[in-house]
């Protein structure tokens, strides 16, 4: 793991010189997971953020065996959206599919803004690049000079339900254990899982099947601690799994429970994100900061940006065995607010005991009727690094289509931040497909419905499903934005967060 300062080093070395230490290839792994078709998405963002107009993606299947079957390559040249199939690419059994984008222009950062579908039956789980092969012996020495466990996983364990990881061996094979720690109802339960996969291939664990005897209904925090992988940088793709073959996963995130780095002062973290009526809203909060104790608050906010409560959510230490879950609905009833006239909230967590951390995350989970979407989510401090003169960009994928109901959300990332002008741009497969300028209040958010915009714009038969591509523009720097899709028929959802 590389720690955040180093990371906000490096930012501010490309800052002032935007050829130190150049990339030209960015990558990421991709699985083929049973009883689902795989695909990537993203749109053009090297042509339409930077004007690199010389970019070729190179996608490379791998059998069981860790062998290559094939190579093809695709040049991105276009200011559209482009969906690559993978499942099916090749006329053989396929372990894990290898995507590589190449530029002769500086990349800046290794890991590409590209969307990881799985669709099956009653599901389509998204996820964002999470895995990748390095791209030499320097970056290996700053991504794997320490190492920390993997958190931030949902924990449901019932009769219809199961909760899975998905290890991945990098460019070697990989023979060792994966540590696993389990705090559930008031007991640790440990074990070590032998490992012995073949290069570019992958390993499923279920909790089911480690842990036999957790009680039915059981939610919990787990900790899994990987072995050390030469030139990888490796995430696990984790999440709950129905009976029926269903899933909705994410990546994985550090645990840095053991890492003391913090800010020099104690201002507070802080993020804004949308809520959705139609939705539940929750945060789960996992104890996996530097050592401290966080006191934890939920700000509500009207469609007119006002402030309407503050919600004292509780306090969190880390490193312990209790994780915090706030039920946003819940809590906004409680203080008596419709909530059909909310349309934002906040999460704050200020330092009680120890400084603020460098790392303050949680599960921004949305969700109704079925799985949930869980999004690993990290919180903003006036400390992180802004370029001068910065200007807002940020982009996304988020699924239209017949089986699929979407949501999508625009905020700035500081409640108090200025109201600004927000232009956002759709773009498909053909390429744009409309632009609209929205008002975006301070402490507000901009809500769409894609499927009713498209169909608005009469751009788009909704008769079959597409990956839409959102890009928005902003006066402020710090504009985020959240997609959740819904499937009509299981009610399973799965949800991002924008680039």
């Amino acid at each position: 793991m590389k720690s955040f300062k180093e990371v906000e080093a490096t930012r501010r070395a490309y800052y002032r010189d935007a050829a130190l230490n150049s990339v030209h290839r960015s990558s990421l792994m991709v699985p083929e997971l049973a009883g689902a078709t795989a695909e990537i998405s993203f749109v053009n963002h090297f042509l339409l953020k930077r004007k690199y107009n010389k970019v070729a993606c190179r996608v490379t299947a791998v059998d069981h065996a860790g062998k290559r079957i094939e190579s093809r390559l695709f040049p991105i040249v276009d200011p559209k959206v482009y969906t690559i199939p993978l499942s099916g690419m090749v006329d053989a059994p396929v372990a894990t599919y290898l995507v590589d984008f190449f530029a002769a222009d500086n990349l800046f950062i290794p890991f590409p803004a590209v969307m990881v579908n799985h669709r099956g039956p009653g599901f389509l789980n998204t996820v964002h690049a999470y895995n990748r092969i390095l791209n030499d012996v320097f970056e290996d020495d700053a991504i794997n000079a320490t190492s920390n466990p993997e958190a931030s996983i949902d924990v449901l364990v019932d009769d219809r339900t199961d909760t899975f990881a998905l290890f991945t061996a990098g460019p070697q094979h990989c023979k060792g254990e994966l540590e696993v720690e389990l705090a559930a109802n008031g007991r640790i339960h440990r074990t070590a899982i032998p490992l012995d996969v073949p290069r570019f291939c992958h390993q499923e664990i279920s909790l089911r099947r480690t842990f036999p005897d957790l009680a039915a209904g059981t939610t919990a925090f787990l900790r899994l601690r990987q072995p050390r992988q030469y030139l990888f940088y490796g995430r696990l793709l984790a999440g709950r799994r129905r009976d029926t073959g269903a899933f909705s996963a994410n990546h994985s995130y550090y645990d840095s429970s053991g890492v003391t780095e913090y800010w020099e002062d104690n201002r507070e973290a802080y993020r804004l994100y949308p809520f959705f009526p139609d939705l539940d809203n929750v945060v789960r909060m996992y104890p996996i900061m530097s050592p401290g104790t966080l006191a934890i608050m939920i700000d509500v906010y009207d469609r007119a940006g006002r402030r309407m409560a503050e919600i004292q959510a509780g306090e969190l230490e880390s490193p312990s065995l209790r994780f915090l879950e706030v039920d946003a609905n819940i809590r906004i009833k409680e203080k008596g607010m419709d909530p059909d006239n909310i349309c934002a909230f906040a999460v704050r967590a200020k330092p009680v005991r120890g400084k603020t951390p460098t790392r303050v995350n949680h599960q921004l989970v949305y969700g109704r009727g079925g799985l949930q979407s869980s999004v690993n989510v990290s919180l903003d401090n006036p400390n992180v690094f802004v370029p001068p003169n910065k200007t807002g960009f940020t982009w996304g994928q988020v699924p239209v289509g017949p089986d699929v109901e979407s949501w999508l959300g625009f905020v700035g990332n500081a409640p108090q931040g200025a109201a600004c002008d927000l232009a956002i741009t759709l773009y498909g497969e053909q390429g744009e497909l409309g632009s609209k300028t929205y008002a975006l209040p301070s402490g507000g958010s901009v809500g769409l419905n894609p499927a009713e915009v498209l169909a608005d714009a009469g751009r788009r038969s909704l008769e079959q499903s597409t990956n839409v591509w959102y890009i928005a523009r902003a006066a402020r720097s710090d504009i985020s934005a959240y997609a959740v899709t819904r499937h009509r028929d299981s009610g399973h959802c799965s949800g991002e967060h924008s680039y």
